[in-house]
């Protein structure tokens, strides 16, 4: 099912192209996240952008903005949070795979697949609890579904894409606080910030590989620029994007018995 298309005006009488939701499903936790992962994962994050300890791209495929250090770090700290929760979900339902990697990496290098079960390479996306949309980005990925980053690597191929959405959005806590556009701050203060929070997440669903093609061939694409449900600086796209709305992905216990037949 296909997002909504219409044009609007914006305050300046220029016409806009907002795109909205026709398929969502409400944020239904399914745990909140322990105090030693948050640790563990505020500081891999805080490498990855404050502490200037490995690379992380200042901008999306394919975008304009060129990010911030604290940006770089709430991106970080929601996809490595989103990993170990996902890593907890699997285990929980008797899934053996490697805990997630926290290895501050230069430019050049990149991990291979979020997770790997028996040859099974999967991508784990996340959003915020509100979100209703797994975004890939369009300049990563071809015709056939691979990841251009990893072409002629061996991995290339996801076979599954996993969306989690957590709660609450590590932009908005930074951006209430005024240290979202900062580049530098006091670790310190920071960790307590984040540390006080309650994490939780759900997982709406997942695509397949070829899902994901068929949604490149019939053009399931949200051009850069483009707003999400309103006219608002915040909803604006920065890159290309493919797209799949929550209420039509797969439920994830459907992957899980595939994982557990394997």
């Amino acid at each position: 099912m296909r997002l909504h298309v219409e044009e609007q005006y914006d305050h300046e009488d220029n016409s806009q192209t907002v795109y909205s939701f026709t398929n969502t499903k409400a944020f239904s936790p399914i745990s909140v996240i322990s105090t030693e992962v948050l640790e563990e994962v505020f500081e891999f994050a805080f490498g990855m952008s404050f502490g200037g300890q490995g690379y992380h791209r200042n901008h999306r495929a394919g975008g304009i903005d060129r990010r911030r250090n604290g940006q770089i770090f709430a991106d970080t700290f929601q996809g490595k949070l989103a990993e170990f929760a996902l890593w907890d979900f699997f285990i929980s339902n008797n899934l053996e795979v490697p805990k997630p990697d926290t290895e501050m990496y230069e430019e050049g290098i990149w991990d291979t697949s979020d997770f790997e079960y028996k040859d099974i390479k999967i991508a784990v996306k996340s959003t915020k609890s509100y979100g209703q949309l797994m975004l890939l980005e369009s300049e990563d990925w071809n015709d056939e579904g691979l990841y251009i980053p990893n072409l002629n690597t061996g991995n290339e191929l996801y076979h599954y894409f996993i969306l989690l959405r957590i709660q609450p959005f590590t932009q908005s806590i930074l951006l209430e606080n005024r240290c979202l556009f900062n580049d530098i701050i006091d670790k310190d203060s920071l960790k307590e910030l984040i540390m006080q929070q309650e994490y939780s997440y759900d997982i709406p669903g997942y695509i397949t590989n070829r899902n994901l093609v068929q949604l490149i061939e019939n053009n399931y694409f949200i051009p850069q620029g483009a707003y999400l449900n309103v006219i608002h600086e915040k909803n604006k796209m920065d890159a290309d994007n493919y797209y799949i709305q929550t209420g039509h992905m797969h439920p994830i216990n459907r992957l899980i018995k595939i994982l557990q037949n394997l």
